[in-house]
């Protein structure tokens, strides 16, 4: 990905090369007539600080990259214990699943979260904005790669539907970039609390944690659809729809009283609150508080309504963390 911006015009480098390039034009030409102090022209200099620029900004990209990179595999390949790489099968959503859809939703909105901040941060490095789209869905990706594979030698395995889901969660947020809709449509991971309890786990053999205190949130911001419809929705704009996902009791729950939940809730819209008060994006400490709160859910922050797959019942209002069969 990093050859692709290589060889992608730089518009910065473009544009300083057109317009300081016509005095040293018989230079490039190697003419006789060339100044003999051409070399000492602001166009030399120019182009040699854009080409050192370009040096440190494509390093920097590639150290960010490769942490990325590396930050999604180190986790899988120290996992133990170690056997042959194998693929496994994990199904989707459904109920008998390893984990009834909860890790299918986690890598969808995890590397979702991670595309969308690379994609920041590669534009705060000065990276045309297909560029930073393009680097941060690729990225993402390989970084989503580089962990199923070392899932392949741990007791998970590589799984195509992680795969999948970490594709489709990054190319999701390149979506919502390229077309603007940051400020409309967002994705979060939130902990639920008060804990489940032990009730709730670690009755059937399991590997890997216990998802009944975790919820995933695709969020409809309040105030992307006054934009766009140009109204005056007044302190709504704090606000924000979001359809949750969530189970109970999975992976090493006892099997009967396990629960998928699909919800609608409203809550607060940190991200709009943060920019009122002054606390953008445009300062290291502003831009740390959105990377927290624009990502995260916060406890007790939404309320809303769930219904459980599993036993067709319904349960709410609450934060998330009710029990719709008990």
């Amino acid at each position: 990905m990093l050859l692709l911006v290589l060889v992608a015009p730089n518009p910065v480098v473009a544009q300083e090369s057109t317009e300081t390039s016509a005095p040293c034009r018989e230079y490039f030409l190697l003419s006789r007539q060339a100044p003999p102090t051409c070399s000492e022209l602001p166009f030399d200099a120019g182009r040699a600080a854009a080409i050192q620029a370009k040096r440190y900004q494509l390093l920097t990209a590639t150290a960010v990259s490769a942490g990325a990179i590396v930050g999604g595999a180190i986790n899988a390949f120290l996992d133990t214990p170690h056997q042959s790489f194998r693929f496994t099968n994990e199904g989707w959503f459904g109920e008998r699943t390893f984990a009834g859809g909860a890790d299918k939703a986690s890598h969808f909105v995890d590397y979702a979260i991670l595309s969308k901040e690379l994609t920041k941060l590669y534009d705060k490095m000065g990276f045309s904005k297909r560029d930073s789209i393009l680097l941060g869905f690729g990225v993402s990706v390989t970084a989503g790669l580089m962990n199923e594979i070392g899932d392949g030698i741990n007791p998970y395995g590589f799984s195509w539907e992680d795969l999948t889901m970490d594709v489709l969660g990054a190319g999701a947020s390149a979506v919502i970039a390229a077309a603007e809709l940051e400020d409309l449509i967002g994705f979060r991971h939130g902990i639920l609390l008060p804990a489940a309890g032990s009730t709730y786990c670690c009755v059937e053999p399991r590997k890997g944690r216990d998802y009944s205190n975790e919820i995933y949130t695709a969020d409809l911001q309040l105030l992307g659809v006054g934009r766009r419809l140009d109204w005056n929705i007044g302190p709504l704009r704090y606000l924000m729809v979001s359809a949750t996902y969530g189970v109970k009791g999975y992976p090493g729950g006892a099997i009967e009283p396990r629960e998928r939940q699909v919800g609608l809730e409203i809550g607060l819209n940190f991200k709009v609150i943060l920019d009122d008060l002054g606390a953008g994006r445009n300062t290291w400490w502003g831009y740390t508080l959105h990377i927290i709160f624009d990502n995260f859910r916060v406890p007790f922050t939404s309320v809303g309504f769930r219904y459980d797959l599993n036993h067709g019942r319904w349960t709410g209002p609450d934060n998330g963390n009710g029990f719709a069969a008990r």
